[in-house]
């Protein structure tokens, strides 16, 4: 993330914070009321925001690698009903600082395309997963480079021990994701 640092931070959450692809997708994710929900690559912490209310009795963990990030995050949470109950980690996907098996849901919106090592980040989420734990991967507008860099994208997921169980395109206006919720092998 070398072109990340606080001045990006604050670009990014200005332009991207409360972007419509974190409440799509956060309100289209199965989750149980006591869920342990690990975000990573948080941002502004509006996805766990946005998924809080109906997870009274889990956790909710930002991590993000950058400071300035986290504090933003805070910031907002902050003025959240249910922000309160969210905490927040410094860490990069490659160092997930969280113990194994320890979280139901990972969520990857929008983050997954700036971790240094896609393939050692899956490996921690892969880690850090609970059996029968789903990673939640978000990229806006879908896959860039076409059905062969999809195909290459699936691979990945695959070598890293996951299976896709559902991909769905969201939509809103002229905001569109694609959301692929998958399960470790």
């Amino acid at each position: 993330m070398s072109t990340w640092n606080a001045e990006t931070a604050e670009w990014y959450a200005a332009k991207y914070g409360e972007y419509a692809t974190n409440r799509l997708a956060a309100d289209a994710v199965d989750v149980a009321a006591d869920a342990v929900i690990v975000d990573v690559g948080c941002g502004t912490g509006s996805a766990l925001r946005r998924v809080a209310p109906r997870v009274p009795a889990g956790a909710l963990i930002g991590v993000d690698p950058l400071p300035r990030m986290l504090e933003i995050a805070r910031e907002r949470a902050a003025q959240d009903p249910s922000g309160h109950r969210i905490e927040f980690r410094e860490g990069p996907a490659e160092h997930l600082p969280l113990d194994d098996s320890s979280a139901d849901i990972v969520f990857a919106f929008d983050s997954i395309d700036h971790w240094q090592d896609r393939a050692a980040g899956l490996r921690e989420v892969c880690r850090v997963l609970r059996p029968g734990g789903r990673l939640v991967v978000v990229k806006d507008g879908g896959v860039p480079g076409g059905t062969a860099a999809k195909r290459a994208f699936l691979a990945e997921l695959a070598r890293s021990g996951l299976v896709v169980m559902r991909e769905e395109d969201l939509a809103e206006g002229d905001v569109s994701c694609t959301m692929w919720v998958c399960g470790a092998v």
